[in-house]
């Protein structure tokens, strides 16, 4: 006879642990300016094509009175043919959302209306598909926003054009029954790689804040003028350092040296220095970044690790020397003509250890006294943000209360800030289930020693430049470089 015995109940495990993001919340002050700077603009907004599906889905939804359910349909459906279009038109080119997926599902035999459907075979486990990367920067843009569980007009109204670019895909979607084989040969223009159609232009005036041509700053928003701003400094700084990369143009324009301030398009554009503040705070984000992967990794690759032996890992990668030594080597912050000098760069091309990133950290609270104004303002992360845990006020501290000691010394008190932060930043987070805790952190701590579940991620948070550039290039703003329409709409000289 077997019997099974249950109990006792307060021994089961009510703890779940779950991987963690932004483990120290430094990254706060670096994406909520970015948020502000780019407006309408996400790190997930590849596509310049899918604001218009939106923008003309949203006309669409509201001239038929459709509810959120229909509307959801009719949106996974819409964004299914998207892929398709794509993929029949663009084959070796650009992936669209979703794509991927979709083909896996019609390799094992399901019909793209069922792959449109939710469901873990689905082309998105999303419940409105890439709408939930869009809804928001298209809300932004005023092209499309979400009332009563639906996606309706906002406050630009959607071109006729548009409207009829976009008609067939919604004709098609609104029927139960799958369409004709010929449908997706006269659906080119909607593939995600393709740079004509209706909506480039209606899309080129609102990333530009244009209508036919002409720029009125009494004819737009502030988040309008913002998004204009940001992208004629990009494709400024492109025409500046042209062979580099988008991120590297925007660096080396507004980062250091003079651009901010004496470029004849730059420093007309008081954004141009919170672009600075922001590039140079990211510095330092990226730096406590690294630390702690570093730091987590350690840990995970020595099971139960002490706070002795975390110790131990910081110090073995520093040098001996007193901190008032160490800060005499660091590298000037300005150069002769009172510009920032690129003294973060040059600790970074000597490798990304624990040594340079604490370099890192140092600059950065050395940056704080040598900004200014909206810089300065920038730097901090806003006008509401001020001496943020492990920002640079607190670094500066840290660095005086160890005026006296060793660099080694601060390593370690870095590691209890890091330590502290993390448990401070996991508690904030926990959530309760049905009745279980859920602890998002990669890192836990028991009677003061800790283990590690798995890796950090030690890459720095992004800036959406990328994504931008890549919107300018599919509106026709700019390929290799700046093209004569974008220097015509953004007022840039050729």
């Amino acid at each position: 006879m077997t019997t099974a015995v249950e109990g006792p109940a307060w021994a089961q495990k009510g703890l779940d642990q779950r991987d963690g993001r932004y483990p120290l919340a430094v990254e706060a002050p670096v994406l909520g300016m970015v948020a502000m700077l780019m407006p309408g603009v996400s790190t997930l907004t590849d596509f310049a094509r899918y604001y218009g599906l939106y923008w003309a889905l949203a006309d669409y939804a509201e001239r038929q009175d459709l509810d959120g359910a229909v509307c959801q349909r009719i949106l996974r459906r819409s964004e299914v043919l998207l892929a398709l279009a794509t993929k029949t038109h663009d084959p070796d080119g650009v992936t669209a959302h979703g794509a991927d997926a979709l083909q896996r599902g019609l390799n094992r035999g399901g019909s793209a209306w069922e792959l449109a459907e939710l469901g873990k075979t689905s082309y998105s486990p999303r419940n409105w598909g890439f709408w939930s990367q869009y809804g928001g920067p298209s809300d932004v843009l005023g092209t499309a926003t979400t009332k009563d569980g639906a996606i309706r007009p906002a406050r630009h109204a959607c071109p006729e054009p548009v409207r009829q670019m976009f008609a067939p895909v919604f004709d098609a979607a609104s029927r139960d029954t799958w369409p004709s084989s010929d449908l997706l040969p006269h659906l080119a223009q909607l593939s995600v790689g393709s740079l004509g159609g209706a909506d480039a232009g209606a899309l080129r005036e609102l990333f530009t804040a244009t209508r036919t041509g002409v720029h009125d700053p009494e004819s737009w928003e502030i988040t309008d003028l913002t998004r204009r701003a940001t992208m004629r400094i990009l494709l400024r700084a492109k025409q500046l350092s042209p062979g580099e990369p988008w991120s590297v143009a925007l660096r080396q324009a507004l980062a250091f040296g003079p651009g901010a301030t004496e470029d004849p398009v730059l420093a007309g554009e008081d954004r141009a220095l919170a672009w600075r503040g922001l590039l140079l705070r990211h510095y330092s984000v990226g730096a406590w970044r690294r630390l702690w992967a570093g730091l987590v990794d350690f840990v995970r690759d020595n099971g139960v690790t002490t706070r002795a032996q975390i110790h131990s890992w910081i110090t073995d990668r520093l040098p001996p020397l007193s901190l008032r030594g160490w800060e005499a080597m660091l590298p000037e912050l300005m150069d002769a003509a009172g510009h920032p000098a690129p003294g973060e760069q040059h600790v970074l091309d000597k490798g990304e250890g624990v040594l340079e990133n604490l370099a890192l950290l140092a600059i950065g609270a050395r940056r704080r006294q040598s900004l200014d104004g909206l810089a300065l303002e920038a730097f901090r992360g806003g006008k509401t943000v001020r001496n943020s845990i492990l920002g640079p006020e607190w670094v500066g501290r840290r660095i005086g209360d160890n005026a006296a000691r060793s660099l080694r010394d601060l390593g370690c008190d870095l590691v209890d800030d890091m330590l502290a932060q993390s448990r401070r930043v996991a508690f904030r987070k926990v959530q309760f289930q049905h009745g279980r805790m859920q602890v998002f952190s990669r890192l836990h701590e028991r009677n003061d020693t800790f283990t590690a579940t798995s890796r950090e991620g030690s890459g720095n948070v992004g800036l959406r430049v990328d994504q931008l550039a890549g919107l300018a290039m599919q509106l026709g703003l700019a390929d290799d470089a700046v093209t004569d329409l974008g220097c015509d709409l953004l007022e840039l000289p050729r």
